[in-house]
């Protein structure tokens, strides 16, 4: 018998149909869920933005947790006065914005194993090392010293340092300034965030070799997040068996412990 060519290309038209729909209903993988984490914009180098990427120590830490969820990591910025609540209202479902564990934190939220101990640290022109090269020598100074406003520096100088003029700034840039200048005589601030100041403004910055008020970070979650919780410490107390952890903290903050 045969068929006419209008006849087979009506056959073809029909297998073709009944193949696309066959492939159409197959059942694709869902996307992976996201795991919303919440971080402060532009702290390096716990994180910052680089090249349009997330990038610093709280980055690829939260790229490694999430990969080994089976989840998306999405990163969402706040101020930092505005990152409890985030977590609290279920906008975000971990911070890891280099959050010292404390006891009032510790009403509000859980944290996981502390992965981190920094703590305050003094940058200070390179020429002037030697006059600060211990905590009794920068306790004890009569000088001028520069605290970025509301930060865990600035009520530790109002406290402890009795013999300084403490000199306020609303940003790490302009207290840098401040001091290159010779306006202040050392800036109090978080020990990573001035190392990687020092880098950036070396050789006439260095960061002292003394730390101040000892912190222990770690990742805060809501109460309720108990698995979630879980699942993080057991990933931390992993990566420290293997190494993974160190490789990473290396890469961002050599001094760390």
């Amino acid at each position: 018998m045969r068929h006419s060519p209008g006849n087979l290309l009506l056959a073809l038209g029909l297998a073709w149909g009944l193949v696309s729909g066959c492939r159409s209903s197959a059942p694709s993988e869902p996307p992976p869920a996201p795991l919303r984490i919440g971080v402060v914009a532009d702290s390096p180098p716990l994180v910052f933005r680089q090249k349009g990427r997330w990038t610093g120590l709280e980055a690829d830490l939260g790229r490694a947790l999430a990969a080994r969820l089976g989840m998306k990591p999405v990163f969402i910025a706040y101020p930092p006065h505005r990152l409890s609540s985030a977590l609290l209202d279920q906008k975000v479902d971990i911070l890891m914005a280099g959050l010292a564990i404390t006891g009032e934190r510790r009403v509000q939220m859980d944290f996981s194993s502390p992965y981190l101990v920094v703590g305050q640290a003094a940058l200070v022109r390179s020429a002037d090392i030697s006059r600060y090269n211990t905590p009794i020598k920068i306790r004890s100074a009569k000088a001028r010293i520069g605290v970025i406003e509301g930060s865990a520096g600035d009520p530790l100088v109002s406290r402890y340092f009795l013999n300084a003029d403490r000199i306020p700034f609303p940003d790490a840039d302009q207290a840098i300034d401040a001091l290159r200048q010779g306006r202040i005589d050392l800036l109090i601030h978080d020990a990573p965030a001035l190392w990687w100041l020092s880098l950036r403004h070396a050789p006439s910055l260095a960061i002292a070799p003394a730390l101040f008020a000892r912190e222990e970070i770690a990742w805060a979650f809501r109460r309720s997040s108990v698995a979630l919780r879980g699942e993080a410490n057991q990933a931390l107390a992993d990566w420290q068996k293997d190494g993974t952890l160190e490789t990473i903290l290396q890469r961002w903050i050599p001094f760390s412990k």
